[in-house]
Parts: structure tokens; sequence; C-alpha cells
């Protein structure tokens, strides 16, 4: 007779990664073990149907009627709740800033009278890190640009970058300074494992993203 082999979820977990758990078995890894009147499967399914129904807005008394289901770990329970409600709202919220300091950045650039880069740094969460701006010469190396950029980027442990070149007069037909500064942006990025969100060109009437651009 063949023997079904049982996986615990701390086990599974171990093998497999988080994200192969049911909601009830991350429940049972959470809460760790039931008592002798009631085994942790059972507490966690009871677990998991009450957060079906009132799912984050879940209360601490709620989870006390759970038989076999203590203070100490209801309580655990609904700090976790809270834990990651307050995570995803930050995160949530740090974008929506994110967007509004880039277009306040893409403001300045289009106000410039003279070619302005500008390069922002990201986490690995997407959030912003910092930003920097200055009047940049046509005429410059752009393979001597793109190791101060890269530079910064490594000193402020950043995951992804965007990149913006423009001023009110900006052409959206891309310059051979622009294309060979997007072709040693990208190219550096890769080396170095940072991700480029986007090199874009910002002008007065709009903005033009400039895809990645390799040697020929």
């Amino acid at each position: 007779m063949d023997t079904i082999s049982y996986e615990r979820p701390r086990e599974k977990l171990y093998k497999k990664g988080v994200s192969v758990l049911s909601n009830a078995e991350l429940l049972q890894v959470i809460i760790g073990s039931g008592n002798a009147g009631t085994p942790v499967t059972k507490i966690a399914r009871k677990v998991d149907k009450l957060l079906k129904v009132s799912g984050m807005a879940i209360k601490l008394s709620e989870l006390t009627t759970i038989q076999g289901l203590g203070l100490v770990k209801a309580s655990q329970l609904i700090a976790g709740l809270e834990l990651a409600a307050r995570l995803n709202y930050a995160a949530d919220d740090q974008s929506y800033k994110d967007v509004d300091v880039l277009t306040d950045l893409y403001s300045d650039i289009r106000r410039a009278k003279k070619q302005t880069l500008l390069y922002a740094f990201f986490d690995g969460n997407g959030r912003l890190i910092d930003d920097y701006s200055e009047v940049i010469n046509p005429k410059a190396h752009t393979a001597r640009v793109a190791r101060k950029v890269f530079g910064e980027a490594l000193a402020q442990s950043t995951a992804s970058i965007l990149v913006a070149v423009g001023y009110q007069q900006q052409a959206f037909e891309p310059s051979l300074f622009e294309l060979n500064l997007a072709r040693d942006i990208y190219s550096t990025a890769a080396l170095l494992s940072i991700k480029v969100k986007s090199f874009v060109l910002v002008g007065l009437s709009g903005e033009q993203v400039i895809k990645e651009v390799t040697r020929e």
C-alpha cells in the first residue's frame, strides 16, 4: 500500500517557501501549537473562517471565543495583522508621495533654461531614497557621467534608478549625447545589477522615454 507523505506547514515553508502555504497553514505556523483538547489544525481553520468574515477588522474578542486559542496567541495574531496593515498602508502612501516628488522634479526640469540631469534612487520596495539634479554639459563624457551617478547609487544601497534629462526647449528626438548617455546608464546598471526604472527626456511640452540602447 502506498503511504501518503504529509508535510507539516513549517516543514513545507522550509522546503518550498511561504507562498505555497494555504491561509490555514500560515495560521498554523503563526499559532504554533494547540492543546490537548484542540489541535492547531482545527484552531487555524476556525481563525481562517473568522478572517474571511471580518478581514483585517477582526477583533481580539472574536479570536478569544475560539476554543484552544488563548489570549496570548490571539493577541499575537491581532498584532501581526495590524503590523501587516500598517506596512501595506505605508508602502501605498510612499508610492503616492514618490509620484508627487517625481512630478515636482520634472516640473523643475521643465522650467530650467539649461539642460539639466536628474537622477533619483529607489530602494528594493520602490521607495524614493534621494534625488539629485544639476546642469549638464552636452559635451561631457557620458561614461564619466554614468560613473558619477552609479557611484552615488552604490553609496546609497540603491536597487533602482530613474534618470531624466531636459530643459524648457528639450527636443524629443534624442541627440547623440543623450543616446550615448542612455547607453552608458543602461549598460552600467546591468553590470551592477541595478534596475533602470526609466531614462526620460523632459521638456516643457511633455516627456519621452528612451529605451535601452546598445552599441551597434
